[in-house]
This record gives C-alpha cells, structure tokens and sequence, in this order.
C-alpha cells in the first residue's frame, strides 16, 4: 500500500476532523485539565509546545489442577496440552488474540502470519460435552501479516447506532478491517497507515479506533462515519504501543523512539513528550494509580518507567534488568573490548498495573523474570518472581505478555516455551502452571468470571490458538484440590 504519510483526504487538518458533537466522543478541553499531586521529588520532564468447525482438545472433561507445577516439564518429556481447546485454523504462526464472554458464549478473534483472521464461538453453558467450537475464517484477504485484533464489545452502550458492537482487524498491509462480531460479515475497511502495529477502541462507547504504525505515525478513526478524525504526528520511529486515556480524553503512544506522548483528540496537538532515553519502547499499561492516571511504559534497555498524564511527571524508573558487573551497563559492552560482543536479556516485553493493590505493578522480562513493584515506596521492588527452570537451549524462558487478576493480588505470564504461569504477587511464589505446545506464546487474553474461572486464551508459534480453563479460587484455597465444577461443560 502506498504511504500517504497524511490522513486520508483532508482529514489531518483540524479544521475538517470535527463532527456532530452527538456522534464525536466527549473529549477533554484543554482548560478542565485536573492536576494530582505527585512526589515533589519527582521532576517534570520537559514538555512540547502546546460455518466450520474444529474439535476441541478434551481428555478428562474437567481440567484437573495438579498443584502449583514446578515450572516446565523435563527436558526429555512430552509437554502435556493442558488446553481444553486447540484451535488449528492458522497455517502459519498466531500473533495476536482477543476474547469476549458474553450470555453464555466466549467470542474469540485471532490474527496470524498466514495473513489470515478468524473469529470462534465456544458456548460456556453447551450441553454437549465437550461443547465444539465453530469457527469463522474472516473474509478480508489480507496481503501481509495479521497483527492485531480487538473487540468493543465491552464499551458499547445501549444505542447501537452510535456505538455499534465491532469486532477489528489491523494488518501489516495497512488495512483495518472492521467485522459485524455476531455474524462475522465485513462493514468497512480503514485505510491510511503504512502498516498497523496494535488496534485500541476508545473506552467511550467504543465507536472510535486507535491504531498505531510502523511509519511514527498514530490514526484515529470514528467508525460509524467511516471517517478518519485524526492523524497524529511526532514520533520518529514506529508506534509500538498505545491506548486512549481511561477517561477517553487523550491518546497515548509509545515508540521506538524512546518518547511516550500524549495527544489531544480534537485538535491532534501533541501536549506532551516524555523523553525516557534512546532505547526503544515496547510495551505500555494504563489505569495506573489511585486516579488511574498512571501510565507504565517497557523499554528495551531493561527500564519501565511509570508516567503520570496529569501533572505530566515522571513518578518511577524502574530497573528491572542489571547487566553484570564490568558491562558497563550497557547492552552488548564487554569488560574486554576485544572479547566477542555480548548480548544481555535486557527488554522488559510486557507491563502492568494491579488493579486490586491501586500501588502495585508488575514488569516482565526477557530475562524470564516477573517483579513487583511498590510505587508507594518509591519503586521499590517487592518480589522477583522467577520461574525454576530455562528453556531447552538453555536460555531464560522470556515473559511475552502478563496481566493481573481483577480482584486479586495474582499475575498471569506467558512465556517462549509456551507455558502461561501464575504468581501470587504477596510472595513471588509460582502458584500454578498450565502447559501447552512447546513454542512460543506471542500473545495473551484472559475473561474472568464471577464464579473465579479463567478462561485463557494464548496465541503461539505453532499455528494454534490455544484455550486453557482454570478455576482460580480452587487453586488458592488448596494447590492439590481438584477442581471445580468446569464452566465450560
């Protein structure tokens, strides 16, 4: 596809981007900004001018919890697939993943490097045991890799004409393609960017697109409209993570570049520029913090660093990774120039905040360690979670995603070896490991319900998209009980 490196028509100039104040999302004005206080230790950084189907993995019709499992299988043994489902559509390694539960029936999207999606229904109330997920293969014929997927499902409100129920499709082709998630027909196509690094809907009704490019470039599309708002312009190197503020008043990006900035919605002014080093940025997490203000970005140097959108400081850098003594800390510098480059596990690949414990979060490394932090104690570290063994070549089984338990001081990991780990963040302990394929687990979602089931879905390397069932309150009250009654039959 062709860079335009501008939005499409006339859209990038503010005079234009602006619709009927009934169909346009409330956004902040700039004058209502509400500042919260911060550490006076903490300094401001400077600031810028203002109808298939495929059969389920199921053995022993419960998954049954073992205990907290010391870590990955023995080398010389079998991985044992404690997924309840293998979905095996993709022909070519899965990247992204999304899931919905809703009365009655879990929606899932998948993207893919066969360049392909697809959207499955698995019923959580079916009376066939197992219940036989029915898949859809997208339509859209992509030209190049599936990389992210996402639904709205969980924002829209009760009109449907402005905040319609969607399911989206970004790809390295530069298409987004938005879908009908109830019956899997395409609605529109988005077209703009260069390629689609990540998708965001706006937590606001859901009916605005966030998506971030390869190019440095950062586009908002309102969908009803089929029109694009706003084309952000600043970064110096590729978009690698982004979100819209809890509030939906600013649009946030994250970039190679080493910069987190924040945008203003309707005029497209960059309001803010946290300069964070020269290292790349990988990962972002939001909803940070008592006022949920607090943003937490990864970085390829082995740094996160936690940012407050309000008063715009900085309130944490955190050092998840140390290179050993006499590296100098920096990655690939030896003690002996002459001696053969060394290369350090240092990117922190995935981030987040605790939303039970409103001071805690959580960094996860390529190092394969998971920490806790205390940002009440000025960042200090509270656990190092590490998980007993390394991957079969004997390099640190590396965290690629994590993401907290809703109401529990608990953290979910993904790893390369394929395995997905459960932390208790009181005490770093392993509380619990589900096993699946052997290859690595590019992506993560996990839906939980009120009874204390999780449902986990893992996108890997091997083609599959892979759902694991776990009853989270079982596992606590007693590693060796069996579990619960199954919520999906």
């Amino acid at each position: 596809m062709e860079d335009t490196g501008r939005p499409m028509g006339d859209a990038g100039s503010s005079e234009n981007v602006l619709v009927d104040e009934d169909d346009t999302p409330e956004f902040i004005d700039m004058n209502d900004a509400v500042e919260v206080k911060v550490d006076d230790d903490d300094v401001p950084m400077e600031e810028d001018d203002d109808d298939e189907q495929v059969e389920g993995n199921y053995e022993n019709g419960t998954m049954e919890h073992e205990g907290a499992v010391a870590g990955a299988q023995a080398q010389d043994a079998p991985v044992i697939d404690m997924s309840r489902f293998q979905l095996d559509s993709h022909t070519d390694s899965v990247y992204a993943v999304a899931a919905f539960v809703e009365n009655g029936q879990v929606a899932i999207l998948s993207g893919g490097g066969d360049d392909k999606a697809f959207q499955y229904k698995i019923s959580t109330d079916s009376t066939t045991v197992p219940p036989t997920p029915v898949v859809q293969n997208l339509p859209y014929q992509h030209t190049d890799t599936v990389s992210s997927v996402a639904f709205n499902l969980a924002h829209v409100g009760e009109d449907l004409k402005k905040t319609p129920r969607l399911a989206a499709v970004g790809s390295y082709d530069g298409s987004i393609i938005v879908y009908d998630p109830d019956t899997g027909t395409q609605r529109l196509k988005l077209e703009g960017p260069s390629d689609v690094e990540w998708i965001s809907f706006h937590p606001k009704g859901g009916s605005v697109l966030l998506a971030g490019s390869g190019d440095g470039t950062l586009w908002m599309f309102h969908i009803p409209l089929n029109r694009c708002l706003q084309v952000f312009v600043g970064h110096e190197q590729a978009v690698t993570a982004g979100a819209f503020s809890p509030d939906g008043k600013w649009a946030l990006s994250a970039s190679a570049d080493g910069t987190l900035r924040i945008w203003a919605p309707k005029t497209g002014l960059n309001k803010h520029v946290f300069r964070l080093g020269e290292a790349g940025l990988t990962c972002m997490a939001t909803k940070g913090g008592s006022d949920g203000m607090l943003v937490m970005v990864g970085s390829e140097d082995g740094q996160a660093h936690v940012c407050h959108i309000g008063n715009k400081k900085v309130v944490a850098s955190l050092r998840h990774f140390d290179p050993p003594a006499g590296t100098g800390g920096a990655m690939g510098s030896g003690v002996d120039e002459d001696e053969e480059e060394m290369e350090y596990p240092m990117s922190v690949e995935a981030v987040g905040f605790s939303p039970s414990q409103s001071n805690w979060c959580a960094t996860g490394g390529v190092d394969g360690k998971l920490k806790i932090w205390d940002l009440a104690r000025d960042g200090q570290c509270r656990q190092v979670c590490s998980p007993p063994t390394t991957t079969e070549d004997g390099t640190a089984d590396s965290i690629t995603r994590l993401q907290w338990h809703p109401s529990l001081p608990l953290v979910f990991t993904s790893s390369v070896s394929g395995a997905v780990r459960l932390w208790d963040a009181r005490n770093g302990n392993l509380v619990h490991t589900l096993t699946g394929g052997s290859e690595q687990v590019n992506d993560m979602d996990i839906q939980f319900f009120p009874t204390g089931a999780a449902v986990i879905l893992t996108a890997s390397d091997d083609k599959k998209v892979r759902v694991f069932e776990l009853d989270v309150n079982t596992v606590m009250q007693s590693v060796f009980t069996p579990a619960a009654t199954a919520i999906m039959p």
